[in-house]
């Protein structure tokens, strides 16, 4: 806002009903942002419960909950990404809802060596080609990259050796904690998901003897 003076707000249940009220307080410029900003308050406000919005001034809010373990599942959010991202499969709308599933594509996967490059130059290439399927997009241009992968592979194992000693974390990704294919095959859903990458990577090595 551009105000320069508190700003009223209201806290409203899903029912639209006031539940809180008060003021906001100027905070300043915001040099992330750029943006004059204000802050409302309304931690005093401990009744969980769906579907709060915030009216400040004549500003409305996406709907909001109120809970002492809102953030409970977003671990399992974080990790869903990864399926999203899967190379070489369906991703069924049983497991990611209707608006994110989306047919088989790349299946199989060749990955063979560059014999001529935009320019017109002409490389000695390779006799072979790889079996590039499964693993993960890098990003919505459907590019997979065993450097990247490394990277990702590499935070989930640590992740996985971390918890795999402490009992009350492991189970947090036992078998069936996630929405995926394999949720029902008894070995944790993590290292499940992080199969499915490092069937990539290990497909992508050249053959013993090739350059």
């Amino acid at each position: 806002t551009d105000n320069a003076a508190p700003v009223s707000w209201s806290l409203r249940n899903a029912e639209g009903q006031s539940v809180a009220d008060g003021v906001t307080s100027p905070f300043g410029l915001n040099a992330g942002s750029a943006q004059n900003v204000q802050r409302s308050d309304f931690g005093a406000f401990r009744t969980p419960g769906a579907g709060y919005t915030l009216r400040v001034g004549d500003s409305l809010s996406h709907p909001f909950d109120i809970a002492p373990d809102l953030y409970r599942r977003l671990k399992y959010d974080a990790l869903a990404f990864f399926y999203h991202q899967r190379s070489g499969v369906e991703i069924e709308a049983r497991f990611v809802g209707a608006a994110w599933a989306r047919p088989v594509a790349h299946a199989p996967d060749r990955a063979a060596c560059l014999t001529r490059d935009a320019r017109g130059n002409a490389w000695s290439g390779c006799p072979y080609t790889l079996d590039a399927s499964r693993g993960w997009y890098d990003a919505g241009d459907h590019g997979k990259y065993v450097v990247n992968a490394g990277v990702s592979l590499w935070t989930l194992m640590t992740y996985y050796e971390r918890v795999a000693g402490a009992p009350e974390r492991a189970a947090a990704f036992a078998d069936g904690a996630l929405n995926i294919p394999e949720r029902a095959n008894g070995v944790s859903d993590l290292l499940d998901e992080i199969r499915w990458e490092l069937e990539f990577v290990l497909a992508m090595q050249a053959p013993v003897g090739a350059r």
